[in-house]
């Protein structure tokens, strides 16, 4: 495959940059115009908030925004050219975590938003993709989008918004 210069390439950047920051105030592809990502809408969040489960037996936002991390940090390994990623994967680890302090909420966060810009850079850093890499890649996007939608969902559940 090309470069980042491909429209390949510029759709998953601008997807990811959609759904992890903020939509374009003019074309937005899987939110609505100049809404908040993911990464947006948690900031503002405090460590109570996102440590409340909107209803008993359901994971908190917290629970879901470390999952979300712990999806890009991988992807990010693995861009990075670190092999076997994925297979060494232990995905119920990143859902252990219900519970933060306000300054642990302010590091997820910014972690979050760190690893977020991270794959941003290395998604438009010139490489040979495979079909499987990239196809990931997009999948990023809508996983995320996702997760926003469950997050939207519990803040509308325990009436914050």
């Amino acid at each position: 495959m090309t470069t980042e210069s491909s429209l390949e390439f510029r759709a998953v950047s601008t997807l990811l940059r959609e759904t992890l920051f903020r939509a374009d105030s003019n074309y937005a592809f899987l939110l609505n115009p100049n809404d908040p990502g993911f990464v947006d809408t948690l900031r503002p969040l405090s460590a109570e908030t996102a440590s409340t489960p909107p209803a008993p037996g359901r994971k908190p936002i917290v629970s879901h925004a470390n999952h979300v991390l712990y999806g890009i940090e991988l992807a990010n390994r693995a861009l990075g050219g670190e092999t076997g990623v994925y297979e060494s994967a232990d995905w119920s680890l990143a859902w252990k975590l219900e519970s933060v302090t306000d300054a642990q909420w302010r590091d997820l966060v910014n972690r979050l938003e760190a690893q977020s810009n991270r794959l941003i850079e290395l998604v438009n850093e010139p490489r040979d993709w495979d079909e499987v890499t990239l196809t990931g890649t997009f999948a990023i996007a809508a996983h995320t989008a996702y997760h926003l939608g469950a997050v939207r969902q519990m803040l509308l559940d325990l009436g914050t918004h």
